[in-house]
């Protein structure tokens, strides 16, 4: 039985390795063309007959053919067969499965991540290879969706791959291996001379006319080889409303107009940017003096038609960024434009289909029931709109943000406050509650002020990844305080000098503008719809509502104030107070978490560093000195401390700031030696997923504007020899380097290309530029400096 089954093994084995042997000459010869499908590379095997070609095939598509920006496409292959005929399934579990490899996917994202058949394989034993498989009698369709990207040119689109599989009946197999390049059929985009925006708003679910009109237009449309050309951009404004000048100083309140040109196809900019057709008004808001335009106002620009583009076509994209204000509230606005004929491989090319995103259309993949919302507000049709409705909707708002868990972690603090104030006078009790009242107002006041002239929403401050950074280092440094690490330096405020400190005055002032700052991520009842309704109003308003929510919020606290009795009613102070203010420190450190959580990618892990400087910095100031020691000795520490705690914070920094993509491509001997022949220095960066070192080495030295700058300047050419799942190929290149470890970094020059420059392990960005420079300048004559590591092989 044994042998019967190795024989059986034995043949199974002849045949796939006769199989291969037969398959791969013709896999590597066979070369489709562009833009077409390779279709029937097929072997015969001696011995063996082949089903009859009119019986099998496969079709392979991307549907739909006219997908757009943002839609799903399926890539499907139909494999047909005869009747009496079979294919196999993907099972991995046997050698002659069909396998389908997505090589290249240009302007999709995966939906899926495997292929799927449209119905269950039939499995059964087959004497022969004395193994269970899987087959589809008839033929099988493969599919796998994929979406267009939403910056994605459909002509640019572009699936590539390849399918091995066969085709058998119950005398003999026929393998093919066939490659496929599929593209959409993207509609051609006529070139357009002008554009015009005129964004609308909605008011109680209805679309009404906005406050500006802009249009932005290229003459002429057919210039010759050096003649110029104008570009203008030109606003019509609703009277009472005004728009901000290209020169404004967004910190005297108001978002300047921007007119950013992303990419451009043959011209050449003159002159010193867009100029506007008349002077600039000056306007005092607030002891603030703006630069303002109403009426109409159009700026311009001259280009000059470049040699070469008469044929091709010039033209221009980019973006249009404004804000428009009248005396009660301000509306920003942007839309984009893409004027003449862009060329399609600009860095970055913007939709000319329109300048802002469509709404959802029954075309597409959407419900047309939801072409068209109109949406309603509970209540809305009951509800008395007058002032004195939402000024009660304002305060019972601001009372419930109390509860909300963005500001849980404060209550906790003041729950020790409440306790400690059961000692205190009747008149001591009201003033620390009103000093907490007070500094919730002055947050409200500075969101108001905010919401009223600078267009700022509620929340809109953590929107902002330095006010989130801001929160987190404060509300860490607090948890530390409470936990116990250091005494927090502020008077007053529980916690700051261990369970016996009193609050005082400034610190439950400090204490409201935490609260507040740390409510404005939260909402809840009556917050919407009267924030809403306020920012529509005129500045006097907008304050009388924001006030009212600020005593709202604070009314408990003043009603602790007004009843001190109601203190009592907490237990009497004790061992559990300093457990409990413990507790409030892991409460803060869960915020923090919570904070670090809604950072973008790149900024968690500069955040962290920053924090561990900071834990460090606090916990030297707590711990290496008391209130006995020499001020001396205090003064060195607390220095210390600080430059430390800055030098950490500064590396996290440098970590961010790191986020400059070097143009990269694969390593491989053949590349870098293409590149030294056509004369350019090469950078060759030895690296893996999971080398710590090679990270940082990329963060901080590799990706960054000044290495790119560089790069790009010298015409370096930049491999990365991805060593994460180990090569012999990189394995002997760090032989030849004698190296056994990684980061390693190579710049070859084309003067000297035997003898790279090597930087090994962690190294800065100067060290970097140095070689880089030496590599770019370096001829044949030059000695290299003996500083520098060599390797000559």
């Amino acid at each position: 039985m044994r042998l019967s089954r190795s024989l059986k093994r034995l043949v199974a084995g002849s045949f796939w390795l006769v199989l291969a042997m037969a398959v791969m000459p013709e896999a590597v010869s066979a070369q489709p063309e562009a833009g077409k499908i390779n279709i029937g590379n097929e072997l015969t095997l001696p011995g063996f007959s082949q089903p009859k070609k009119s019986a099998s095939g496969a079709k392979i598509t991307l549907e739909p053919a006219d997908a757009k920006a943002g839609d799903t496409v399926t890539l499907k292959i139909v494999i047909t067969t005869a009747a009496d005929a079979y294919t196999y399934s993907m099972d991995e579990a046997f050698a002659g499965r069909t396998r389908i490899e997505v090589k290249s996917a240009a302007g999709l994202t995966e939906v899926d991540k495997t292929f799927s058949s449209d119905r269950k394989p039939k499995a059964e034993l087959d004497p022969l290879l004395d193994q269970r498989v899987e087959k589809f009698p008839g033929g099988v369709t493969w599919t796998r969706r994929f979406k267009v990207a939403e910056d994605a040119d459909p002509a640019d689109v572009s699936l590539t791959g390849s399918i091995r599989y066969q085709i058998c009946d119950a005398s003999s197999c026929r393998p093919f291996n066939e490659k496929f390049e599929l593209t959409l059929a993207a509609e051609k985009k006529e070139p357009v001379f002008s554009q015009r925006y005129a964004p609308t708003i909605k008011a109680q679910g209805k679309e009404q006319p906005g406050s500006s009109a802009w249009s932005i237009t290229l003459a002429t449309q057919q210039a010759k080889t050096g003649e110029k050309v104008r570009v203008t951009v030109s606003a019509e404004l609703q009277p009472g409303y005004h728009t901000f000048a290209i020169d404004h100083d967004k910190k005297n309140i108001g978002l300047p107009t921007t007119i950013e040109v992303k990419s451009q196809n043959g011209l050449k900019p003159l002159g010193m940017g867009f100029v506007p057709d008349h002077e600039v008004e000056l306007h005092e808001v607030l002891g603030k003096t703006q630069r303002i335009h109403h009426d109409k106002v159009s700026w311009s620009r001259e280009y000059e038609v470049t040699s070469g583009s008469a044929d091709d076509g010039y033209g221009l994209a980019g973006r249009v960024t404004f804000q428009v204000c009248d005396e009660a509230s301000c509306r920003p606005g942007r839309f984009d434009f893409e004027l003449g004929r862009v060329a399609q491989n600009a860095a970055e090319t913007v939709s000319a289909a329109g300048p802002v995103p469509s709404k959802p259309s029954s075309d597409g993949d959407g419900d047309s029931r939801f072409d068209s919302i109109q949406y309603r507000e509970p209540g809305a049709e009951e509800a008395d709109s007058s002032l004195s409705m939402y000024l009660l909707y304002a305060f019972l708002g601001g009372l419930i943000l109390n509860v909300m868990p963005c500001v849980l972690p404060v209550i906790a603090i003041k729950v020790l406050s409440f306790v400690q104030q059961a000692g205190e006078s009747r008149s001591r009790i009201l003033a620390l509650n009103a000093s907490y009242s007070v500094g919730v107002l002055v947050v409200f006041m500075v969101l108001a002020t905010l919401a009223a002239f600078a267009g700022l929403a509620w929340g809109g401050l953590f929107q902002h990844a330095g006010f989130i950074i801001a929160m987190a280092a404060l509300v860490f440094v607090m948890a530390l305080s409470l936990l116990g690490v250091f005494e927090l330096p502020v008077p007053g405020m529980v916690g700051s000098v261990g369970a016996a400190q009193r609050e005082g005055l400034s610190g439950a002032f400090l204490t409201g503008i935490f609260a507040t700052l740390l409510a404005t991520p939260c909402s809840g009842p009556f917050l919407g719809t009267t924030l809403g309704w306020s920012v529509q109003q005129p500045p006097q308003v907008i304050y009388a509502v924001w006030t009212v929510m600020a005593l709202g919020m604070a009314s408990p606290y003043l009603l602790f104030g007004l009843f001190p009795g109601a203190v009592k009613l907490l237990p009497k102070p004790g061992n559990w107070m300093v457990l409990f203010k413990q507790f409030a420190g892991f409460v803060l450190l869960g915020t923090t978490v919570y904070l670090i959580s809604i950072l973008g990618h790149d900024y968690v892990l500069p955040t962290l560093i920053l924090l561990l400087g900071l834990g460090l910095g606090v916990w030297m100031v707590g711990n290496l000195y008391n209130l006995s020691s020499p001020p001396a000795l205090r003064w060195k520490v607390r220095i210390l401390a600080l430059v430390l705690t800055g030098g950490i914070a500064g590396f996290g920094y440098q970590i961010h700031e790191g986020g400059d993509e070097l143009p990269w491509e694969p390593f491989s001997t053949e590349a870098l030696a293409a590149a030294l022949d056509e004369g350019r220095p090469v950078l060759v960066d030895f690296t893996a997923d999971w080398c710590p070192n090679c990270k940082l080495v990329e963060r901080i030295s590799l990706n960054r504007k000044e290495t790119r700058d560089f790069v790009s300047s010298h015409n370096v050419k930049t491999l990365k020899a991805d060593y994460t799942n180990f090569s012999d190929e990189i394995t002997a290149w760090l032989d030849r380097f004698d190296s056994t470890s990684i980061p390693v970094t190579a710049v070859f020059s084309p003067g000297r290309p035997t003898e790279p420059l090597l930087i090994r392990d962690v190294y800065t960005q100067s060290t970097l530029l140095e070689v880089l420079e030496t590599a770019a300048s370096e001829t044949q004559s030059e000695v290299r400096t003996a500083s520098v590591d060599r390797v000559i092989r």
